[in-house]
């Protein structure tokens, strides 16, 4: 395994069960979050469309993201003021297979975030979805094939969807699209003209990029899912006693326990398995942590050094916050 053809971390997701609330805490953490968008249907021929399945909105970086996601429960979804309703245009004779469609493909995170808010979705960067997906199905692990999706970018110009090809990773032995620690996937990068034109992009904080995601498993489940992620990913782990790492160009997957999760972060107490912490880097870490301790925002230091937000104060997965070796 030795033909790499991930990119990086195309992003992390946090579900989350009142998007405002969510919206409200990251907005206080200094990042910029552009209002909401929710999937619209009618709930019968020629009734007002209504929210159907997530509404979800990101922190935007030059070249990844942190997406806040909430499932969406008809009548009883409490929707942002600033929120978008995005009609899906759908024949009449289909609004009920495609509501049963979407309902399926977010229940498994329903179920999840019942269990607790927090990093549910991990998303991997990839130059070429079709040969990831040729080098997975090669190594044994199932997927959900690759398939179109679209990706929303702000530049000057305006926000509009743009194509990319996206897959699904399975359980191997369920076939499930749940894997235990939740939805695990791999996005084709956007061309780089395009995401060098984004707008909204400059965050209070001074964030720049996700560099890291931290996903946490029992000690006898420690050695086999590093396997599994090999894998996935197509390389072999960097592995030491309590943590097993993967490096993607700059970005880093960090695989432990948690002894060593509570070593690095003392005073979590982490879920597993479960991405209980991710890595932003910032522009100027001094002045990042200026703006966060004048807004109340509570702030520990990792044993590494790095300052962190804890998971309590940042729905559920913990930030930790290093500032980027050059400027972005």
């Amino acid at each position: 395994m030795t033909d790499i053809d991930l990119t990086g971390l195309h992003h992390i997701g946090l579900v989350v069960h009142d998007l405002g609330d969510a919206i409200d805490t990251f907005r206080r953490i200094g990042f910029h979050i552009p209002p909401p968008a929710y999937p619209a249907l009618p709930p019968a021929p020629g009734a007002a469309p209504e929210p159907v399945g997530a509404g979800n909105t990101h922190a935007d970086f030059p070249r990844n993201f942190v997406e806040l996601l909430t499932v969406t429960t008809a009548g009883r979804t409490r929707l942002p003021a600033d929120a978008t309703l995005v009609p899906l245009r759908i024949p009449a004779d289909r609004l009920d297979a495609t509501r049963a469609a979407i309902s399926h493909t977010v229940s498994g995170l329903a179920e999840r975030v019942e269990r607790f808010e927090g990093a549910h979705i991990l998303i991997f960067a990839t130059d070429d979805a079709e040969k990831t997906a040729a080098r997975m199905a090669a190594h044994g692990v199932r997927h959900g094939g690759v398939v179109a999706a679209q990706r929303p970018i702000s530049t000057a110009e305006g926000t509009s969807p743009h194509p990319i090809q996206y897959l699904e990773i399975h359980d191997t032995a369920t076939d499930a699209a749940l894997l235990p620690e939740g939805r695990l996937g791999v996005a084709a990068d956007l061309p780089a003209a395009l995401l060098d034109a984004q707008t909204g992009l400059d965050h209070p904080n001074g964030a720049v990029g996700l560099a890291e995601c931290v996903l946490c498993v029992e000690d006898d489940d420690l050695e086999a899912t590093a396997t599994r992620y090999e894998h996935y990913l197509g390389f072999a782990a960097d592995r030491d006693s309590s943590a097993h790492a993967f490096l993607l160009g700059s970005h880093r997957l960090t695989i432990t326990t948690p002894r060593g999760f509570t070593a690095r972060l003392p005073g979590e107490q982490p879920r597993t398995p479960a991405l209980c912490a991710y890595t932003i880097e910032v522009a100027d870490l001094l002045a990042a942590e200026r703006l966060l301790r004048a807004r109340g925002i509570p702030l520990r230091t990792a044993a590494t050094g790095e300052l962190f937000i804890p998971a309590a104060a940042a729905c559920g997965a913990a930030i930790l916050l290093r500032e980027a070796k050059t400027a972005v």
